[in-house]
């Protein structure tokens, strides 16, 4: 069971990763007037600490979940059947 979650967990991230370079924000086109003329980047959005947020969040959840998976299988280890 765990095997074919795994397998559809890692199909729909590799979806996921070569679909992403085919979304687009917007059409490539004049673009209007810039609002912040001083800015370099014009009117590009930051993603980067989003992205980098977002990934820390996933691995800090994944390492809990493990984390919690291990203590739970301890648990039942610990205890000793009386003989």
């Amino acid at each position: 069971m765990k095997l074919v979650s795994f397998f559809k967990s890692t199909v729909i991230l590799l979806a996921f990763v070569c679909l992403s370079p085919l979304v687009k924000a917007e059409e490539p086109g004049d673009g209007g007037e810039d609002p912040d003329p001083g800015d370099e980047n014009g009117t590009a959005i930051p993603f980067d600490f989003g992205l980098s947020a977002l990934v820390a969040a996933g691995i800090g959840y994944a390492v809990k979940k493990k984390y919690d998976s291990r203590k739970n299988e301890n648990v039942g280890e610990d205890i000793q059947q009386p003989d």
